[in-house]
């Protein structure tokens, strides 16, 4: 991507008895089980009077593949928070983590929590640990830093990625990028919106939806930020965002039913304003039924990275890295691809040919792409900050 497209973890070790190194840790936030794995990796072995010590991994990484998987195998699981296997191909990533690494994953509970509601689970990981990694929007992951839920770690491919994609100390670092589209039930829509400014018909009647609550869901937050670009608003301007989806709900056209998976294969949301490579998957998946076209909205969309975090209490902190090992890996990053979505390593990639012709094919006509645009951070804490403050009393009415 080019730079107009981006306007988007001493001394512990020192020689001291178990007790002494229990506080010391303690003191700067790992987990029991960390702890543990510290512990074994630098333990003492030898007779009377002699000792000898192992080095003791870098857990701000990057950590070499068999150390890894060994004591991530040690720690028995790894705690997926916001992972659902249909967004992304993240079926594929989960199935292929276990079975690369015989680490089972736990995901099922939390797998659609939005980007608050996993910080959320960071946040009350520090009473009671639980939740290793995340999947976040991109806002959201210095606001990870501000609030002390994570801990850094740079993967073996930390150069492949752009530096405004990642945070210089290892805190955050973006997976895959997606852009907002118009998805569209033409089972239902005979005639198929194709901008912003058709939403506005009298025959989309409680059609449109986004993907939840744009003060706490990166997917609804950029649909908003799409819309103001449409409706004479800016990068530094989203208040026209807001007001077009007060003037939709008004209409009638808007319907707060989430565009989720099941409410666009019912019908409930026949027009679904969300990532691109969300509804591309819907589209194959339904096989028909219903039928889909996801399009690119023609006055304007916000293209959004999702970023990976490491909770700095994560109870398997060694199965968190190789999560992140394995997603930046050649194969996670293609996997994020057959998922429509576009991996953060597309570019080295393709320069190495490893990205499959007939996969690249599937994706929508690069043309498409030509307007979409890329907030940097300071202009998406700027634009959440409104949209937390406008959306309720001006477009729900509470």
């Amino acid at each position: 991507m080019s730079s107009q497209e981006h306007e988007l973890f001493g001394n512990l070790f020192s020689p001291h008895n178990r007790r002494d190194f229990m506080k010391r840790a303690g003191a700067v936030g790992l987990s029991g089980t960390a702890l543990t794995a510290f512990l074994e990796a630098c333990g003492n072995s030898g007779g009377s009077g002699s000792s000898s010590s192992t080095t003791t991994p870098n857990l701000a990484g990057p950590i070499d593949m068999q150390t890894l998987m060994s004591h991530a195998k040690q720690e028995g699981e790894l705690q997926a928070i916001g992972i659902p296997p249909d967004w992304a191909d993240y079926a594929d990533i989960l199935a292929g983590y276990t079975n690369n690494f015989s680490v089972p994953v736990s995901y099922k509970v939390e797998q659609n929590f939005s980007s608050a509601q996993e910080l959320v689970v960071f946040k009350n990981s520090k009473s009671h640990a639980h939740g290793d990694i995340g999947d976040v929007g991109f806002k959201f992951g210095p606001v990870a830093i501000q609030q002390g839920l994570v801990t850094p770690y740079k993967h073996a491919h930390w150069d492949d990625i752009d530096p405004s994609l990642k945070d210089a100390d290892g805190n955050w670092c973006t997976e895959y990028y997606g852009a907002q589209a118009l998805v569209i039930n033409t089972d239902i829509v005979k005639n198929p919106p194709t901008s912003f400014a058709d939403l506005l018909k009298n025959s989309y009647k409680n059609m449109v939806g986004i993907d939840g609550d744009p003060r706490q869901a990166n997917d609804a937050f950029l649909a908003v930020y799409s819309a103001a670009l449409a409706n004479g608003g800016s990068l530094d301007n989203i208040q026209p965002g807001v007001d077009f989806f007060a003037k939709l709900k008004q209409k009638g056209n808007f319907t707060v039913a989430r565009s989720s998976d099941a409410n666009i294969a019912k019908g409930e949301v026949a027009i679904a304003i969300m990532w691109d490579y969300l509804g591309l998957g819907y589209r194959d998946g339904y096989k028909g039924k219903p039928n889909l076209q996801v399009v690119i909205p023609s006055d304007a969309s916000i293209a959004g990275p999702y970023v990976s975090l490491v909770n700095k209490t994560a109870p398997h902190p060694y199965a968190a890295r190789l999560w992140m090992e394995y997603i930046f890996s050649d194969e996670g990053q293609l996997f994020y691809l057959k998922g429509y979505a576009h991996p953060a390593r597309y570019q080295k990639l393709a320069a190495a040919n490893k990205v499959p012709a007939a996969l690249a094919a599937k994706l929508p006509p690069a043309s498409q792409y030509a307007n979409v645009k890329f907030p940097s951070l300071s202009q998406l804490t700027t634009a959440s900050g409104i949209v937390a403050t406008n959306w309720g009393p001006q477009v729900l009415g509470t």
